[in-house]
């Protein structure tokens, strides 16, 4: 515990995370999707020499600009200051980590970024087959940003044999990087085929804007038909804890206890087809009557579909940021023993040493607690403890404290709790604060 969380009411740190990289995915993976989108379509308008596909490119090249090199790059920047205020701990992991691979795809990143410059200004100014390759190099530039990012996303939640060698390249090429990849790129296409509808549904000629309309639908058809196989693949390696819970969740559903991440991969399946069978009965069986309105109502519909999706890849990784090495408050699984006996105070730097009772207790919960949960707002603790007072919430803490699954069901969805006897009647002290509106007939307040 190097660094101090950032506080963010109500929301909490994992909502402005979560916010920011659905919208960040969705305009990045734009990029890459569109780079290949460019290639591809502009080698048809080259082939065919029809100028009406040209008139089209430059159009939309000039939305793609905006959206990438605007909204993507503010955006990309606002992830990675959200993750470094709201989880330090784990970015400087993944950056000590991937130092090489970072400034690798910062390389590409940038080269990528020059390369469509020089293509949107170089219209009508290089011959076609110039431009052509211009297009071409930068589909490859973007596929070799993804390549490197998708590395290390992956590391995440399968690192494999970097758990032992500590040997970047073991994490890099995880069981989960060819299937993860092979599922991002399709959906890039997907992404692609999604911002085209928007702009070829304000063409004015009715014959070509049909034409584009059901070109621009059947970049759906590769996740469709590769979507559930890699989904099946990347299943099959998961690590088992996750399967268990979403098992379990969809079991259990019908009683009332539909568990949070079933609910996640559910919404994303139902999303996900919801999204395609919209664009087939749309713009490609009904491209005549489909209009801007519902080009961007598609948008809308593709956004919470990329939102909920990485919601569940997230999901999937609970309790860790790096799976089975370090859990999502930043605290690493071979640290427990040392925190348990030590107090986990004496391994937080930031920490004042001479705290206790509520006031110590109050940093354990912005330590431990906080990458989570809120004291008030998505996922507050005042409703989680419900009317629960301090010996209660005592009681549940040291069940907390077990990292045998036998002895603690929240073993596979939360870090097992750190510290002293004395720190955990500290933090139990703070808490009944928290939820001490809801208790009634309470004649005081926690003990301090």
């Amino acid at each position: 515990m190097n660094y101090p969380l950032w506080e963010v009411p109500f929301l909490g740190g994992a909502g402005v995370i979560g916010i920011i990289a659905s919208i960040h995915v969705f305009l990045s993976h734009f990029a890459v999707g569109g780079g290949i989108f460019f290639a591809l379509t502009e080698r048809w308008a080259f082939n065919s020499g029809d100028n009406r596909i040209y008139d089209y490119l430059k159009k939309h090249s000039l939305f793609f600009l905006i959206v990438t090199t605007v909204f993507g790059v503010v955006t990309g920047v606002g992830i990675w200051w959200a993750i470094s205020l709201c989880s330090p701990n784990g970015t400087h992991t993944l950056i000590q980590t991937y130092t090489l691979a970072w400034a690798i795809e910062y390389l590409f990143f940038v080269t990528e970024i020059a390369t469509f410059f020089v293509y949107f200004y170089s219209w009508d100014k290089i011959p076609r087959k110039t431009h052509l390759r211009l297009a071409d190099a930068y589909a490859i530039l973007s596929i070799f940003t993804l390549l490197v990012i998708n590395g290390i996303l992956t590391f995440m939640l399968t690192p494999g044999g970097w758990l032992t060698s500590r040997n970047w390249v073991d994490g890099f090429f995880n069981a989960a990087y060819v299937p993860a990849t092979g599922m991002r790129l399709i959906g890039m296409l997907a992404l692609a085929g999604l911002y085209a509808l928007v702009t070829a549904s304000r063409l004015r000629d009715e014959a070509f804007r049909v034409r584009m309309l059901r070109y621009a639908a059947k970049w759906f058809l590769p996740i469709f038909f590769l979507g559930p196989l890699l989904a099946i693949w990347i299943a099959l390696i998961l690590p088992q804890a996750p399967l268990d819970i979403i098992q379990n969740g969809l079991s259990t559903a019908a009683s009332g206890t539909f568990s949070l991440m079933a609910r996640a991969m559910v919404l994303s399946v139902f999303l996900s087809a919801a999204l395609l069978l919209m664009v087939f009965v749309g713009p490609y069986l009904n491209a005549r009557y489909f209009s801007p309105r519902a080009a961007a109502a598609l948008m809308v519909v593709g956004l919470l579909t990329v939102g909920m999706m990485e919601w569940t890849r997230e999901m999937m990784r609970k309790p860790y940021v790096v799976y089975n090495y370090m859990y999502v408050n930043g605290i690493r699984k071979d640290e427990i023993p040392a925190m348990n006996r030590d107090g986990a105070t004496a391994h937080a730097r930031w920490i004042a040493k001479d705290l206790k009772g509520e006031a110590l207790g109050s940093e354990l919960f912005r330590a431990q607690c906080m990458s989570c949960h809120n004291k008030q707002g998505y996922r507050g603790m005042d409703k989680l403890l419900g009317e629960r007072d301090v010996a209660a919430i005592r009681g549940l803490l040291q069940v907390m404290r077990e990292t045998d699954p036998a002895k603690s069901p929240y073993v596979k969805i939360m870090p097992p709790l750190a510290g002293t006897d004395a720190e955990v009647d500290a933090l139990a002290a703070y808490l009944s604060t928290l939820n001490a509106a809801n208790r009634k007939n309470e004649p005081q307040l926690a003990q301090r």
